[in-house]
């Protein structure tokens, strides 16, 4: 049975966004579902979801046909989305940010042509939205990169299966700068930045107000 602190948070606040999410076209995953959709607590993609979306959402004409891509690109497209933290927290989201936005480009060859070209496979259809699956997971446990334990943020939402958005339930009676120094601290590098180097949009709510803002955006630059 949760702590009264936790049960206000999720009665008070974090049901009453996840209704809101649903009603704006989210499914609710349940965490044991989105963990077994994941594989292990450290990685942070529907890998079935997002594999799914990719084939679907993807075509390319050639010879005044449309194609498919191969497995085999579909399988790297979903390798190179999930950047390496080499260069940092910020630098490795904004490759991911000009991938989800623009694409990554993957040579084809036709079996009837020895040619081979390359074509634009999308992560995200930014043309036809409703060609785009939304999930939304509460209680999200990720493991943290210095292997101590791991972190569960409130809500975390996705689209094709790439978390987009993470968002920090509280209380009325808790400052919602208390989830974003948490949000902050949990960007760290002994944190979870696997998770955040896909999100684009960070949120701290409670009852009566929210805030919101980007991975890597100081305290003082949220916004209402």
């Amino acid at each position: 049975m949760p702590r009264a602190k936790e049960y206000n948070e999720i009665n008070i606040s974090q049901i009453p966004a996840l209704e809101v999410l649903s009603k704006i076209g989210y499914t609710i995953l349940s965490t044991e579902k989105a963990e077994k959709m994941r594989g292990n607590l450290y990685s942070v993609i529907l890998k079935d979801v997002l594999y799914e979306r990719l084939s679907e959402i993807n075509r390319f004409e050639f010879g005044g046909k449309v194609h498919k891509f191969s497995k085999k690109n579909i399988q790297q497209a979903m390798l190179d989305i999930d950047e390496a933290l080499t260069d940092g927290l910020i630098k490795t989201s904004e490759k991911i940010y000009d991938s989800l936005l623009l694409g990554r480009s993957y040579p084809e060859k036709l079996s009837y042509m020895d040619e081979i070209k390359s074509f634009n496979l999308n992560y995200i259809d930014w043309n036809c939205l409703e060609n785009n699956v939304f999930h939304v997971a509460e209680e999200f446990s990720v493991e943290r990169e210095d292997g101590q334990g791991t972190v569960r943020p409130d809500i975390v939402t996705f689209i094709n299966g790439i978390p987009f958005g993470v968002i920090e339930c509280k209380k009325a009676s808790i400052s919602i700068s208390q989830g974003i120094s948490q949000m902050l601290r949990n960007q760290g590098k002994e944190y979870i930045p696997q998770l955040f180097k896909f999100v684009q949009i960070v949120m701290s709510t409670n009852k009566n107000e929210t805030q919101y803002a980007t991975t890597g955006t100081a305290k003082k630059f949220w916004s209402i």
